[in-house]
């Protein structure tokens, strides 16, 4: 089960799959925050929620993330993230809620977290790109990322276990 939870919560985790592309369950954290004001222009801004990935395997871990920033049709691509064994790594920061994620494990993409989102990986890292849709450019995969939602602005922790 992925989990995507608000900082200090140490409630379950991601499974690990081996090569199925069997679809992750998705729990949603609670409590909703309307938008702040942000400040140097006056105009309401999105919340900044920080993806924060944690890595409870003893393999280091490889991760994808893709995002569309507010306002923009695009997805943001970047990967491969390094989070190493039995450490926490904050990845990115955005407005948008909804964040995807795809990790495996370094030098072993047989074992790896997905979930049932197509989106678009580079190999080899590191890379960025920007996208619409899954059509993928000749040097691209299609992998399957979780779908990850934040309710609240904060810190949330997609976790990697075993």
């Amino acid at each position: 089960m992925t989990r995507f939870m608000p900082e200090g919560d140490n409630g379950g985790g991601s499974t690990m799959k081996h090569r199925s592309w069997a679809a992750l369950a998705v729990a949603v954290a609670t409590m909703i925050s309307p938008n702040v004001a942000f400040a140097q222009k006056g105009d309401n801004a999105p919340a900044q929620i920080v993806f924060r990935v944690c890595n409870n395997t003893s393999n280091d871990a490889l991760v994808a993330i893709s995002y569309q920033p507010v306002n923009d049709t695009r997805f943001n691509n970047e990967g491969w993230f390094t989070v190493n064994a039995r450490a926490c790594e904050d990845l990115v920061t955005s407005g948008n809620a909804y964040m995807y994620g795809y990790a495996e494990v370094r030098n072993n993409n047989a074992v790896y977290w997905s979930g049932d989102h197509p989106l678009c990986v580079q190999y080899p890292g590191p890379y960025a790109f920007w996208s619409i849709g899954t059509t993928c450019a000749p040097n691209q995969q299609i992998r399957n990322f979780v779908v990850l939602h934040a309710d609240s602005e904060g810190v949330y922790t997609w976790t990697l276990d075993p």
